[in-house]
């Protein structure tokens, strides 16, 4: 019997790190007004503490919040800047002089890694002065660009300043597998960021083929997010991230590493607890 106890015990350590276990690196975070009064920042770091959350990309409308969360704690959070004071900024940012200003006051500390999340949803928005400005700014300042854009205004950055880095917020959030696919093939500074996409890469208990096969393909090119940009979402962040290690549980350990932190430590670095 102490043999087969022995046994089983062997054979439990040899197994690989499994995913739930492994740290994720959040590239999806925000911290934006409507949740300072509910979640306190001591509170937020408890709620990461308890999804072994190693860093995250935070951004925030205004960006008073993320710079409440940097102050805190400043080796767990990668500023990112979104030009919105407020949620009606989105609507028009990209033609609006007096969101320039406001962004370029705010980079001017220096502490931002990464521009956005911002949001684009047609291929002419790109097209204003205003964006020139914009991706000119983030191209000086060495700022990855994360748009909540479809596929076609993705293409469009890319032909504007091709040596953009652009983390793409949600992978398109509902474009499928192969059109994700032929964007990664296309763009060597594309990577992809998976919030709201749990439900189409695990759809019933099984990795869905396409993504699983591009999972894979790309292990190198995409990161783990929450979108916490509701109160509901900072409520429910445990199984939001959990959502995420069921799939990644199906991954091959040396892909599920690279995705669930290791290609976000590449693009914005280690957290020093790591």
């Amino acid at each position: 019997m102490k043999n087969i106890f022995l046994l089983l015990a062997v054979a439990f350590w040899a197994l690989p790190v499994r995913a739930q276990e492994l740290p994720i690196f959040d590239t999806h975070m925000h911290y934006s007004q409507n949740i300072w009064e509910v979640y306190s920042p001591p509170k937020i770091f408890k709620k990461m503490d308890r999804a072994n959350i190693s860093r995250a990309l935070v951004s925030s409308t205004p960006d008073d919040g993320t710079m409440k969360l940097f102050e805190f704690a400043p080796e767990r959070v990668v500023p990112g800047f979104r030009p919105y004071r407020e949620r009606g900024d989105m609507s028009d940012w990209y033609e609006n002089r007096d969101l320039v200003s406001y962004t370029k006051t705010r980079l001017a500390s220096g502490h931002h890694k990464a521009f956005g999340e911002f949001h684009l949803y047609l291929p002419k928005n790109v097209e204003t002065p205003e964006m020139a400005e914009y991706l000119d700014i983030a191209i000086k300042g060495g700022l990855i660009l994360q748009p909540h854009s479809d596929a076609d205004v993705v293409e469009v950055l890319f032909k504007k300043r091709p040596q953009l880095k652009i983390l793409w917020a949600h992978a398109g959030f509902s474009e499928p597998a192969p059109v994700v696919a032929r964007m990664l093939d296309r763009y060597p500074n594309l990577w992809a960021e998976l919030s709201y996409r749990a439900v189409h890469i695990l759809p019933d208990d099984t990795l869905d083929p396409e993504w699983k096969a591009l999972l894979i393909r790309h292990a190198g090119r995409f990161t783990i997010g929450s979108d916490t940009w509701e109160v509901d979402r900072w409520h429910g962040y445990q199984g939001l991230i959990d959502e995420h290690r069921e799939w990644l549980r199906l991954l091959p350990a040396d892909v599920a590493g690279k995705i669930a932190y290791g290609n976000a430590e590449i693009l914005f670095g280690k957290s020093p607890r790591r």
